[in-house]
């Protein structure tokens, strides 16, 4: 892609980005989904069965498991080859992962190897959670023209209820 495409793009995403979060609403169709985030509702869910009253505990549990996954010297990935490609896939002998999965369940181990792999996915330089233009009804990823399209709807909407 040449620059000055790549650099138009960024900055229409950017913006399209923030006009989404700042219209965010529980219903909302398409919106913004940060890549690479522990889904806390889904841990906290995962992991309350072994602590049903202490959701000072929980809250702990869960801020230290959104800081493993950011920690770039942590790395529980392997590179294996299927048919001429490569691809990294997740270390299921991986101590941290096994300690967390013995200790809390395969559904909170599942939540942090989603993160994981949205990570490694979307910025896996960065390690830091990445905003993406998403389609929460579909559950995928939003192209730019679709995200542009709905934006455009809801603030057609909105300019009809205030006039």
């Amino acid at each position: 892609m040449y620059p000055a495409i790549r650099s138009s793009f960024s900055e229409d995403h950017s913006l399209a980005v923030q006009g989404l979060e700042k219209m965010a609403g529980v219903r909302s169709i398409i919106g913004v989904k940060r890549m690479g985030e522990l889904d806390q509702k889904a841990f906290y869910n995962a992991c309350k069965n072994k602590m049903p009253n202490n959701k000072m505990k929980l809250a702990l549990v869960c801020s230290k498991w959104e800081d493993e996954i950011t920690k770039p010297e942590w790395h529980p990935f392997k590179v294996i080859e299927t048919a001429g490609q490569t691809k990294e896939i997740i270390k299921e002998d991986d101590g941290k992962l096994q300690a967390l999965r013995a200790q809390y369940g395969d559904e909170a181990c599942n939540v942090v190897v989603k993160a994981l792999v949205e990570m490694n996915e979307y910025n896996p330089s960065g390690m830091y959670p990445v905003p993406e233009l998403w389609n929460f009804k579909q559950n995928r990823s939003a192209p730019m023209p679709e995200a542009a399209s709905y934006l455009l709807k809801q603030w057609k909407t909105h300019k009809k209820r205030n006039t």
